[in-house]
């Protein structure tokens, strides 16, 4: 099956709800080995001064989308420094993936060929696409993923004392709330606490608020990170990090 930009979606990896995103992660032998390799054996490099934990696109391949052409541009404008930034996307149902493996064949997976789709998590989209919504089976899916992620920060600990790991997602609602939609702060809320592994998660509410009130809840909602404003923002946090070595 292909999506509208031509990428080939495995049939296996289209999750439109909790349950079915639950018994992918627990049975689906692509997502099972992705997260052995990533919990297991995945290395950064070891040039790498920042992590940049990024939200997944829907368009696939991520860096095909508005949202990663967006981010690279800004990065972009850190010239020569930007070799210093690592983006790692956070992904359901894969956890994490390093921007290295964006288009790359692997012996964990076949980037190129099979992609996913999987919208099953956010509770706004099962309601639109008449989707039943489980929170239960929403939790053990998050609970599963930030576990994966947990493992991969402990077994690094010690690499990644002298880095500043930035967790750069939808960390509140355009009502300024932390809700079950905002999977991907809970994916890393519950990581940092599992590992004792400290993750700067951004935007904070006060900037959020700054946005909405200048450009309107659409803004947000529609944009999110990959809005101007929160690009500029990043671009200025992530030069404040910089400094700091």
């Amino acid at each position: 099956m292909r999506d509208g930009h031509n990428v080939i979606l495995d049939k296996g990896l289209i999750l439109r709800n909790p349950l079915e995103v639950y018994n992918a992660l627990v049975s689906n032998e692509k997502i099972l080995r992705w997260h052995l390799f990533i919990s297991k054996y995945y290395l950064p490099p070891k040039d790498k001064l920042l992590l940049l934990f990024y939200p997944c696109s829907a368009v696939k391949p991520y860096n095909a989308s508005r949202t990663y052409r967006t981010l690279f541009k800004t990065l972009a404008k850190l010239g020569s420094k930007r070799k210093l930034i690592h983006v790692i996307t956070i992904s359901e149902p894969f956890a994490l993936v390093p921007e290295e493996y964006y288009n790359r064949k692997t012996e964990w997976h076949d980037w190129e060929n099979d992609w996913y789709e999987c919208p099953g998590l956010f509770e706004w989209w099962c309601k639109r696409n008449k989707q039943p919504y489980e929170k239960h089976y929403a939790d053990m899916c998050i609970e599963i993923l930030s576990n994966v992620i947990a493992e991969f920060l402990k077994r690094l600990k010690e690499e990644l004392r002298n880095k500043k790991l930035v967790g750069f997602v939808r960390t509140y609602s355009s009502t300024f709330r932390v809700t079950h939609s905002n999977t991907h702060r809970h994916m890393l809320e519950k990581a940092s606490k599992k590992s004792n592994v400290p993750i700067i998660l951004l935007p904070t509410k006060k900037f959020i608020v700054n946005l909405i009130e200048k450009r309107g809840r659409v803004a947000w909602d529609f944009y999110g990170v990959s809005h101007p404003m929160a690009q500029e923002y990043l671009l200025k946090k992530i030069r404040g990090f910089l400094q700091e070595w």
